[in-house]
């Protein structure tokens, strides 16, 4: 069964006997896709930089045996600028680590990085989207598990490492998912 077409037009100039296109949610999708693999060619990364980090631990997390303890991990990517006027975008990716103990946090790390690529030519703001929160979460991740450890380590936390992860493309955009996405647990 074929999805209804979105109410999305395409651009260009429309004449007296050309009316705008409606496109459907597969050739939205595909768009999508076509800009994020013409920016994963295209752009160059120009920066990323570690603004800000928070930690802080209670005291109870010490003594505590390491089955009461469930760990979580939040991602969050905001969009500064798509840099379709200048060709550089730029976000802020916001990592968070809480470990919780009968419900209650006992550990908390926030990292924010603000990453920025050149080289984004040609392409939607969709495309631009789509790009940073794949590539730019996974090239910030490896400085924030590398930053989260050593914070572990002078807490005297000993507690596991982060996992590692991938980032498999999505090309809807957040509005469009089923629902929200949960934390994962680590």
């Amino acid at each position: 069964m074929q999805s209804p077409p979105e109410e999305v037009t395409s651009g260009g100039t429309v004449g007296a006997e050309t009316a705008p296109t409606v496109l459907t949610r597969q050739q939205i999708y595909e768009a999508r896709r076509t800009d994020y693999n013409k920016l994963v060619d295209s752009a160059r990364l120009l920066a990323l930089i570690l603004e800000k980090v928070d930690f802080k631990i209670q005291p109870n997390a010490l003594n505590a045996d390491k089955s009461e303890l469930k760990r979580r991990l939040f991602p969050k990517t905001k969009i500064m600028s798509t840099g379709l006027d200048d060709g550089t975008c730029v976000a802020n990716i916001i990592w968070e680590v809480d470990i919780k103990r009968k419900n209650k946090n006992v550990v908390k790390c926030i990292a924010s990085y603000i990453i920025s690529y050149q080289g984004v030519k040609d392409c939607s703001a969709d495309g631009v989207t789509v790009f940073l929160e794949n590539v730019g979460k996974v090239a910030t991740y490896a400085y924030f598990r590398a930053l989260y450890s050593q914070l572990d380590w002078g807490a005297n936390l000993n507690s596991e490492p982060l996992p590692v992860i991938q980032f498999l493309p999505n090309f809807r955009k957040s509005s469009e998912s089923t629902g929200p996405t949960p934390a994962a647990e680590v």
